[in-house]
Formats: structure tokens, sequence, C-alpha cells
């Protein structure tokens, strides 16, 4: 399928698609439109159906988080227009005969740090889209396929494509470490969650609980023997599968988030490590330097806890 074409313009970035549609305008224009459609291609939304009128427009993640929009157009069955969170989605729709459209979709004023991965994230609703039409009522897990291999593989594709571009926006992509590990899934998790066992690979914690909300501090040392302070909080916990917390420092501006995913694979677990928003933190210190974090990433994730485990069984 033909990917969308990214722009940069003087208020962000820019994604446009076009899709010919061996389908009706009309039975197009429901489905863009028509809540009880839309939960099957794109998520779970509320409108006041009106230009003006409100939209509430759920992911579907445990908080169920909730997003705001507003209608700025509508010309049915041709032109639907919205902004949502400060950006905008036209939507298009070109009436070829009674069984055949073209839909064109401008999503616009992406800030930078969306600029990659929300164009893969849109071409895989247009193609939800294509599926509903021809009849597939699927529920999908909007806003949650950070792990889901299709999704991936479509983001490293336009990935290579915006990057070569737009080599700015590097910057913002997250640092992603993977390793298979010759362990239990239990005994992975022990050494992700039990401060005395992470003491002997990752940091050394005066307190760890593996609970939402948790808050827990532990002291690092920089290229040059400076001490930093790290704030963390606990924001998601799915046992033996999924942890999850903020990356702050003490006394230093940004906020980072990192996320350790656990898979079986046979008897072994694949773990990935995500940590995303490292450019919130000043640009002007080299031990915030994105090539800081992938370098302390790659040692903890596929050196020192691959020998944790080993020792262990030894």
């Amino acid at each position: 399928m033909q990917k969308g074409k990214v722009a940069k313009l003087e208020d962000g970035f820019q994604v446009k698609f076009e899709r010919k549609l061996p389908h009706a305008a009309e039975k197009v224009w429901d489905a863009l439109t028509k809540s009880e459609l839309l939960k099957f291609w794109f998520t779970d939304i509320e409108m006041d159906f009106r230009p003006g009128g409100k939209m509430t427009i759920w992911f579907r993640d445990e908080q169920k988080t909730k997003t705001h929009g507003e209608i700025v157009r509508i010309e049915a069955p041709r032109l639907f227009e919205y902004t949502w969170e400060g950006e905008l989605a036209t939507w298009e729709i070109i009436e070829e005969d009674n069984n055949s459209c073209t839909l064109k979709l401008t999503y616009s004023k992406l800030a930078q740090e969306y600029a990659v991965n929300a164009p893969a994230g849109f071409h895989s609703l247009l193609d939800r889209l294509e599926e509903l039409l021809e009849g597939d009522k699927t529920i999908h897990p909007f806003g949650t396929e950070e792990n889901d291999p299709k999704q991936l593989h479509l983001q490293e594709e336009y990935a290579q494509m915006i990057l070569k571009d737009y080599p700015e926006l590097e910057k913002f992509q997250p640092i992603v470490k993977e390793k298979l590990l010759n362990a239990s899934v239990e005994r992975v998790w022990r050494a992700i969650t039990d401060k005395d066992q992470m003491k002997k690979w990752y940091f050394d914690l005066k307190a760890f609980e593996p609970v939402p909300g948790f808050e827990f501090s532990f002291e690092g040392q920089g290229h040059k023997g400076e001490k930093y302070i790290h704030h963390c909080k606990i924001l998601e916990v799915i046992p033996f599968k999924k942890l999850q917390h903020t990356w702050t420092y003490e006394n230093f501006e940004g906020e980072s988030i990192v996320t350790f995913d656990l898979t079986e694979e046979g008897d072994k677990v694949r773990i990935k490590l995500t940590h995303t928003g490292i450019h919130t933190f000043p640009a002007d210190n080299p031990d915030f330097a994105k090539d800081s974090f992938n370098g302390g990433w790659t040692e903890l994730i596929t050196v020192l806890l691959p020998k944790f485990l080993e020792s262990e069984r030894s």
C-alpha cells in the first residue's frame, strides 16, 4: 500500500494520504462520521456533529485515556475536518462513480516528536478503514500497540523514509534494546522488580515495589563522576509482562518514560527496553545526550542483565 507523504510546514509537520476505494462515497462518509462505525476501524469517539461541536476520543489503554477535539467543517458527503489536541485532520471524499471514490486524508500541525510515528499510525487506521468497508468488524486495541510486530515494522519503514529527509527528528526517536534471555519469565521478572537483585546488575535502590503509583529514587554517576539523583514513579505493571515508570532528575528539567516488556519464547524470555522522552532533558549536558543513554542501556540490557542471570544459574 502506498505510504503517506510527509512535509515540513511553518505550523508543523504534515502527512498526506490518498486511497482509491471501491465503495460509494456515502458509505465511506458514514464510516468517517458515525461513532458506531468509527469504533471498529478507529476507536471510541463521541461527538456533537456540527461545526464547532466538541469531540471526545478515547485510547484503549488501561487508563482509557481521554483526548479532545473540535469539528471545524462539515460538507456532507465530501469533507469532514476537525482538530485533535491541537492537530488538524482533513478528510476529503471525491466521488468517481456510484461505486467508487478517492479518499484523501491530510493530517497537519504535527509537533516534531510525533512526526515519525504518527504517519505510521494513520497508515494503519486507513488499512483498518478499508477492512471495515469490506465487512470486517474487528475491534482494535487503539493506542496500545507498541509491541505489535506489524505496527513496529510499519513504524520502521516510515522512520527510514522520514529521517532521510528530516534527520533532525532522530533525537525524538526512542531508544530500544532487546535481548533474548536464557531464563524463565518468573526469573527475569524478579531481576527487574526485586531491589536486592536489581542492585547486582542495575542500580542500588533503597526501596522498590512493582505497584502503580510507587515512587522511588536512586543515585547515578555521570561521565566525569557527577552525581545525579533519579526520581521515578511507576505508571503501569502487568506481572511477568510489563513494567513502566517515569525517569527524571533532581534539579533538572525534563521527564522521560522507561518501559520493560517481557515476551516468552519457548523456555526463554525476550526483554525489550524502550526509553522515550530523552529529548526533554537539557541539551547542553553531555550526560543527557542520546548517545549516553544508548550506551548505558546497551550495557545494562545486553551485557549486565544476561551475565547476572547466568551467574544465578551456576
